[in-house]
């Protein structure tokens, strides 16, 4: 089979239907044609905010992502902002609601209606979409594009977008092999990891499977604080989750040999505050036992969980008694509670991946390659991952609307 068309779309996630619609919108649906690997287009982003879609943020700037040329990434986000990309939808039916700190979602709060938007507007355009259809190789000639599928299809096209994501979630089809189809076309590849996933922690207590507590963490790399993040933490059996575990995971890039986090319950208070508070408490006679200690400033599971990682049992023990040093040694545990982290949970539990081509690869107006002309690049597949909070879905939307018209404009 032989499909002759002037752009071709390798991904139908978010990136690559932005892609599809700006470059029809520009040249007409009838040039473009969406090859996605999967039987649908967008499953990925029907899991996006927990099915809500968080679909951009309007303080989308370079402190919220992670890449090794943020001077690039700031101009190809300054290019198509936040407001670009409301527009974009809004053209398309699309009504949204915009938070107090600035996250977006469709007013309706579902996903699937984003989706539903976009898959309307590309029946509309005329564009068409194979799906299905995993793309093994592609190849640049003397007259354009050849793409190969794995089932022996046959495509060629003047120009390409590639969109076809990164690594984290491949049961939503973004498996690493958009890095591969990459490589082919003579770009290289930072090594890949996962980002906004859950921390593996080594020597976790047990017995704290959904507990949460809103504290400060911080993750320590090779001995120094990378960064701190407040928030709800969610504690498990692997170790730590919520959103500020996750956000901390996007500093763990290959190549650090040592990591640990330190939880700190009571961020607002200074120590020797903290220490006071408790030995009223113990002086008070109100606390009959360690058990009941710390009832009112954590959860009670954490609560004695924290006691014994301090030695301080057995917890029918009466808190009067404490010394100086076991007193210290319960409010450094409160301020900094410490455990080494082996890692992060696997890909199929990562919301995005860092790494990815290197922004230097591509000019910031268009995302066109610098390594092969003709070639666009969006989304995942480049080095860019951004906080939880729609940063990410913005970097999609915003590189594919940019590269489907750059691409559209180069013909």
């Amino acid at each position: 089979m032989s499909k002759n068309g002037k752009i071709i779309i390798i991904g139908g996630g978010a990136s690559g239907l932005a892609a599809a619609l700006a470059a029809a919108k520009e040249c007409g649906g009838r040039c473009v044609t969406v090859l996605e690997r999967l039987d649908r287009v967008g499953k990925k982003l029907l899991a996006t905010g927990n099915g809500r879609c968080n679909l951009t943020n309007r303080n989308a700037a370079p402190e919220h992502y992670h890449s090794a040329d943020t001077a690039r990434l700031a101009d190809i986000l300054e290019r198509t902002p936040p407001d670009a990309v409301l527009d974009f939808f809004g053209e398309m039916g699309l009504l949204c609601d915009t938070q107090a700190d600035g996250r977006v979602y469709p007013y309706c709060y579902q996903a699937s209606m984003v989706l539903d938007v976009l898959r309307a507007a590309l029946e509309r355009a005329g564009v068409d979409v194979a799906c299905s259809c995993e793309v093994a190789e592609v190849e640049k000639g003397p007259g354009g594009f050849s793409v190969r599928t794995r089932d022996g299809r046959a495509f060629s096209a003047a120009r390409v977008v590639l969109a076809a994501g990164g690594q984290a979630g491949p049961q939503f089809g973004t498996d690493g092999s958009a890095f591969a189809l990459a490589r082919m076309l003579g770009h290289s590849v930072a090594e890949p990891y996962p980002c906004l996933v859950p921390l593996r922690c080594a020597g976790f207590p047990v017995g704290l499977k959904g507990v949460r507590a809103n504290c400060a963490l911080s993750l320590y790399l090779d001995g120094r604080c990378a960064g701190t993040e407040r928030g709800e933490v969610q504690f498990a059996e692997y170790g730590l989750s919520g959103i500020p575990a996750m956000q901390l995971s996007c500093l763990l890039g290959p190549g650090v040999k040592k990591a640990g986090t330190s939880v700190d319950f009571f961020p607002e208070m200074a120590f020797p505050v903290l220490r006071g508070m408790l030995e009223q408490r113990c002086a008070s006679g109100m606390f009959a036992s360690l058990e009941t200690l710390l009832l009112g400033l954590v959860a009670k599971k954490l609560g004695h969980a924290i006691l014994k990682s301090c030695g301080l049992q057995p917890l029918s023990r009466a808190p009067g008694g404490l010394s100086r040093r076991e007193m210290n040694a319960l409010a450094g545990a409160l301020k900094n509670w410490r455990f080494a982290v082996e890692g992060t949970l696997p890909w199929t539990q990562a919301q995005v991946t860092g790494g990815g081509v290197p922004l230097a690869e591509v000019k910031t107006e268009g995302c066109a390659s610098l390594r092969c002309p003709g070639l666009y690049l969006s989304g995942e597949v480049l080095d860019a991952a951004g906080d939880c909070g729609g940063f990410n879905l913005q970097w999609a939307w915003a590189t594919g609307i940019a590269a489907g018209r750059a691409a559209a404009r180069g013909l």
